[in-house]
């Protein structure tokens, strides 16, 4: 998935267009096929093309046949190796609501900091779009975009066993250090830096304590 977010922000430069998309959807779908909702992030290609205003109808087809690419070849080798067309891989396209997993100490440490961070730092990544170029907007709209769709397989993934966040741990990054950037008091910057250090800490001290 880093892959592919990687080739879809890179298509601002306007430079091997077919390649990074090809690249993209090699890579989304590749991912797609070990964990299914992955596929969500599919519509990101678009979105880009969309954004960046490309009218070109090979570019809209590439994705598209790099994807079924993807599949055949996916097939194939598990037909081969199974017998089977879906044995080999992980595709599955239930869904779960139930968050009760999240009621442990150390998901609600986790989840509480990761997202009062990353809407705190949203705000300000928001506002900071508009004092961007023009040209720069669409790439921050992108990782924005990037983060909801991350947000909505959290919502909706059937295990809820964190796993699920590292769907939104790239573009939050990227959201969060954007913000970092931009913080003019050191004093708020050094305790912001420190709680995401030592958070992670602190999750494996309250795993540690819960498994004794």
């Amino acid at each position: 998935m880093l892959l592919g977010l990687r080739r879809i922000i890179s298509l601002r430069s306007q430079k091997e267009v077919k390649k990074k998309l090809l690249d993209a959807a090699f890579w989304i779908t590749v991912a797609s096929l070990f964990y299914f909702w992955a596929i969500l992030f599919f519509a990101l290609i678009f979105i880009s093309l969309i954004l960046y205003s490309d009218n070109n109808i090979r570019h809209w087809i590439i994705p598209i046949t790099g994807a079924i690419t993807v599949t055949v070849i996916a097939f194939t080798v598990s037909i081969l190796l199974n017998e089977n067309f879906f044995e080999l891989y992980n595709i599955s396209t239930e869904v779960s609501f139930d968050f009760s997993q999240y009621n442990s100490l150390k998901y609600l440490v986790a989840i509480t900091t990761l997202l009062s961070f990353g809407i705190w730092s949203s705000i300000y990544y928001l506002n900071n779009i508009k004092k961007k170029k023009k040209a720069s907007r669409s790439s921050f709209k992108i990782i924005i975009i990037a983060a909801l769709i991350g947000f909505s397989i959290i919502i909706h993934a059937p295990n809820k066993n964190g796993s699920e966040f590292l769907f939104l741990y790239a573009p939050l990054a990227i959201i969060i250090s954007n913000y970092i950037d931009i913080i003019k008091e050191k004093w708020f910057e050094e305790i912001f830096l420190a709680v995401l250090v030592f958070t992670p800490f602190v999750i494996l001290f309250l795993e540690f304590f819960s498994k004794g």
